[in-house]
């Protein structure tokens, strides 16, 4: 399920609890296997396409220049997500923390979680999470507070 922007902006006649959460991201093992997947397809289709050597041989570092730089930013997803007063907060492994705010689509599928959002300084977030990478009480805490925080 994908939540666009929440248009609603009614307050309620009384005072709403803000819900604590803390849950601690592990790196994820299957989106490390499709990445995997992903590049051995991609060499596949290059050997397929039956391309000159020079072009095949030079298109491969490419390939693998780019699993290289996603393994590192799928290795920046292991941290710590967290929510305090309808605020969001996440810290990288070994980071300091960042205060959020959602932007743009939110993705929820049963498998995997994709949060778009801008701290305070104005930077891009992205977390990419999947189910192996929590443990199975956080990942279900997690969706129902995304589900509902906006």
């Amino acid at each position: 399920m994908t939540t666009p922007v929440c248009r609603n902006r009614s307050s309620p006649g009384h005072f709403e609890r803000s819900a604590r959460l803390s849950c601690v991201a592990a790196s994820s093992p299957l989106l490390l296997i499709l990445l995997l997947l992903g590049a051995l397809l991609a060499v596949l289709l290059l050997w397929l396409c039956e391309l000159p050597p020079r072009l095949f041989w030079g298109a491969l570092p490419l390939v693998f220049v780019y699993v290289a730089w996603e393994k590192c930013r799928l290795g920046r997803m292991a941290g710590r997500l967290s929510t305090r007063e309808r605020r969001w907060y996440w810290r990288e492994r070994g980071g300091e923390e960042r205060e959020f705010r959602f932007c743009g689509e939110l993705v929820l599928w049963r498998w995997l979680l994709v949060i778009n959002g801008r701290d305070r300084q104005g930077r891009r977030l992205r977390l990419v999470l999947a189910r192996d990478a929590l443990h199975a009480d956080d990942w279900r805490r997690l969706q129902v507070a995304l589900r509902y925080s906006r």
